[in-house]
């Protein structure tokens, strides 16, 4: 066996408990705005445990809603009944597609009230170590080190 084959193996015999005691987090939640979620949240999107709040989506939401409804146009909608009944049905149908989307979001924000953050971006890991104005990958840094001491 060449030397190089050697010292290989001892350095994954050697080096894999180390990697056995580093801790993972169960779940890493992260409380930011849609301005800030893709510099916060630099790992990926599927990780496991990972849940991702953007607190003002319901803002974005709001004025997607907004959006939908054409302005009035008494030529294509006639009188201003037609076009009150036109804006009633599209805001149902579109708060229909996108049900999902508010549930989330005041999920989220209901985490986040019980938490008490302070601010955002904020990551909380398991539930109970906070870091804020950090990226995912950094917060879960700092927690490892915690734990370590721990």
């Amino acid at each position: 066996m060449s030397r190089f084959k050697i010292l290989c193996i001892a350095t994954v015999c050697f080096s894999s408990p180390s990697f056995a005691s580093i801790p993972s987090p169960k779940t890493v939640e992260v409380f930011t705005t849609n301005e800030t979620v893709s510099s916060v949240v630099n790992v990926k999107p599927n990780s496991k445990g990972l849940v991702v709040n953007v607190i003002n989506k319901i803002d974005v939401l709001s004025e997607q809603a907004t959006a939908s409804i054409p302005k009035y146009d008494s030529k294509r909608f006639g009188n201003f009944q037609n076009y009150k009944r036109f804006a009633k049905e599209r805001v149902i149908e579109w708060a229909k597609e996108n049900k999902e989307a508010f549930k989330n979001t005041t999920t989220g924000i209901t985490s986040a009230m019980n938490y008490e953050l302070k601010s955002v971006p904020a990551v909380v890991i398991n539930g109970e170590y906070v870091v804020y104005g950090d990226t995912v990958s950094n917060a879960v840094r700092k927690w490892r080190k915690e734990v370590g001491r721990k």
